[in-house]
């Protein structure tokens, strides 16, 4: 996976919680040392930190996970995709321009998905099988909080602002994949960013 999956979760919960909680997170999920920003991550040193983040701070993963996912969205954004090519998806129709980023997704789903499945199912609604940050997790609710911001910030700012996503199925949660949809949202909506 990318080294962002890790880099950005950290780097979230320095800005949320702080450098203590920083150094309890890296011991607690055995992860001894940062990736450089080229180096390719294995997916179960990313699934640790995540899951492990759930488990310290129940209450706050939330917002830790989103405020990660939009950093990640951000960094794919400006390591992805061309200015051009954002300036060609934001001048389409809105349902063609979300069916080419999500087609674009796929073909460089390792670095948010590893070896997971993602499937477009439709420009508004996307399928992870085997997603490897939740595999073997078990909750009573969808955690995939990461995922579903980083889908809302890359489409939110590349093809409509309004365009919001929820996973409505998660692996965690005894479903069998984990499912994100999009939807138009009406007005202004809290940042995702927001921890507490």
């Amino acid at each position: 996976m990318a080294p962002f999956v890790v880099i950005e979760m950290v780097e979230a919960v320095r800005a949320g919680l702080g450098e203590e909680a920083v150094e309890h997170l890296l011991k607690e999920a055995q992860l001894f040392r940062l990736p450089q920003l080229d180096e390719p991550v294995r997916e179960d040193k990313a699934a640790r930190i995540h899951q492990t983040v759930r488990k310290l701070w129940p209450d706050e993963a939330r917002g830790l996970c989103s405020a990660a996912g939009v950093a990640s969205a951000e960094r794919i954004m400006e390591g992805y995709i061309s200015e051009k090519a954002a300036q060609m998806l934001g001048g389409m129709p809105r349902a063609t321009g979300a069916w080419l980023l999500a087609k674009t997704a796929h073909q460089n789903a390792w670095i948010f998905s590893g070896t997971g499945e993602f499937v477009v199912e439709s420009e508004q609604r996307f399928i992870l099988r085997e997603n490897p940050l939740v595999m073997g997790e078990e909750s009573t609710l969808n955690v995939c909080h990461f995922h579903a911001s980083l889908f809302e910030k890359l489409f939110s700012t590349l093809i409509h602002p309004r365009l919001v996503c929820e996973e409505v199925s998660c692996h965690a949660k005894g479903d069998e994949v984990c499912v994100f949809e999009f939807t138009l949202g009406h007005g202004h909506k809290p940042a995702l960013h927001t921890v507490i």
